[in-house]
């Protein structure tokens, strides 16, 4: 699946632009790297957010996280420093 890295929205008042960059950035999940604001006429703005993409491991919602500690390390069958089984 392509993910796209611009986000526009055309025709928003003025006092609505805060409210769909936080969106957008919300809906996306990754980090941005730019927001272009562009008045059009009167008091209405085209509003872009370009993103670009994480790497795997910093993704958000995978379910995974940093772990820390020998527990956890050893439940998910890394390296722990002990002999396990006869390997």
């Amino acid at each position: 699946m392509v993910r796209v890295r611009l986000n526009e929205e055309t025709g928003i008042p003025l006092f609505l632009i805060p409210r769909i960059i936080a969106r957008q950035i919300m809906k996306t999940g990754d980090r941005v790297y730019r927001i272009s604001v562009k008045r059009t006429h009167w008091h209405h703005y085209n509003v872009s957010v370009r993103i670009k993409t994480l790497p795997r491991e910093l993704m958000p919602g995978n379910g995974g996280g940093v772990m820390t500690g020998p527990k956890q390390a050893g439940a998910c069958g890394c390296a722990t420093g002990s002999e396990e089984g006869g390997r």
